[in-house]
């Protein structure tokens, strides 16, 4: 089926959406999910942990992991990105430098998400981001498979001249 989308479409997409699903695995290799903000930038998704997290042990137990981008709430709106890949952490200060900017522009753009939370919260919640027990992490665009069902609707719909897909 034509529903793939092609890497400017990528792209455009991670960079517009926050909330990444991380598939890790546990020590007796069973899969694990967890649901991170993240950002898109260098031909990479980049998320930030807690160093001591269950997360990150299992990352470095088995950096194998699969990270999943994906919105609609009807079936002709559904759209997303798989990326499988192997995990590090990002110790270079000019590439953590890189990313932090793109987190800043993608929060001026879209917001931080976290509308409606009570002040006390935002210094709380910087305060935990910067005591220094955080890694920053990234996953390249090495495996990446797309889907995007909105390519299809007209033959879904029956328009006049649509084309299956293919």
């Amino acid at each position: 089926m034509a529903t793939a989308m092609d890497p400017n479409a990528i792209a455009t997409y991670l960079e517009n959406q926050r909330t990444l699903i991380l598939s890790t695995t546990k020590k007796d290799g069973s899969p694990v999910a967890h649901a991170l903000w993240f950002v898109y930038c260098n031909g990479a998704v980049y998320f930030n942990i807690q160093a001591k997290s269950f997360k990150y042990k299992n990352i470095q137990r088995d950096n194998r992991v699969c990270c999943l981008v994906e919105s609609g709430e009807r079936y002709l709106d559904l759209k997303g990105v798989m990326i499988q890949g192997r995990c590090t952490a990002v110790t270079d200060p000019a590439e953590q430098e890189q990313h932090e900017k793109a987190r800043q522009e993608k929060n001026a753009r879209m917001g931080d998400g976290m509308d409606g939370m009570p002040e006390w919260f935002h210094g709380n919640r910087q305060q935990r981001l910067n005591r220094g027990d955080r890694v920053l992490l990234k996953v390249p665009l090495e495996k990446v498979t797309t889907w995007d069902f909105s390519k299809v609707a007209d033959y879904y719909k029956g328009k006049p001249g649509s084309k299956p897909p293919q």
